[in-house]
């Protein structure tokens, strides 16, 4: 895995050095190293960026939007998870290669995903899956709550439509505390003083 690119991923260099020493060796064994190996690597890159998400797959679909080949990565990530869970399946040195090299691929798209050209609707839906999704889901309903209550705030004050609306619901609002619920009031205060009173006679006759 020595390359021109390899300056980007010099912090991983003693992983990547474990991998090619797992290659050289030209056994199964060897090549199942080699391959898990890179599965941590991706890993490691994966949590060292923050990619947001519960776990590895929801982090991944995440980003996958910047990866050139995320179907390699998903055929390589298969074939590392059959090789953990499964004793013996095995895969050949040009199959191993291969799917290092889609690891390798996906890794590097990942460690110099912030200097791409992202389209700024990416930026801002990365941005707020980063961050927005991390908090309590009660904290989110809240905020978003609180954005919506401003944003009413601002369309009533700065708009004539929202004006109008305003001094609708105003009105509706006195009509309802000024009339409605005294006449709700004064109807529940007579209905309690005519049940009280029915209570009362029937005691007093009992």
């Amino acid at each position: 895995m020595k390359d021109d690119k390899k300056f980007s991923l010099e912090k991983y260099q003693e992983y990547w050095d474990i991998i090619d020493r797992a290659l050289n060796e030209g056994t199964n064994s060897g090549y199942k190293i080699a391959i898990i190996e890179t599965e941590k690597i991706l890993l490691m890159v994966i949590n060292d960026k923050k990619i947001p998400g519960k776990n590895t797959p929801e982090k991944i679909k995440n980003i996958e939007i910047l990866l050139e080949n995320i179907d390699k990565l998903n055929y390589s990530r298969a074939i590392c998870e059959k090789l953990i869970k499964e004793p013996g399946f095995s895969v050949s040195a040009d199959e191993t290669r291969e799917i290092v090299a889609g690891y390798y691929k996906a890794i590097s798209d990942i460690v110099k995903m912030e200097s791409k050209d992202i389209l700024f609707k990416e930026k801002v839906n990365f941005f707020l899956q980063r961050y927005f999704n991390q908090f309590p889901q009660k904290t989110k309903k809240g905020l978003v709550l609180a954005f919506l209550f401003f944003f009413a705030i601002f369309l009533s004050a700065e708009t004539v439509t929202g004006q109008f609306i305003s001094e609708i619901i105003y009105n509706f609002s006195r009509f309802i505390f000024y009339k409605l619920v005294p006449i709700i009031l004064a109807i529940a205060a007579a209905g309690a003083v005519i049940v009280g009173g029915l209570y009362w006679w029937k005691n007093k006759k009992e």
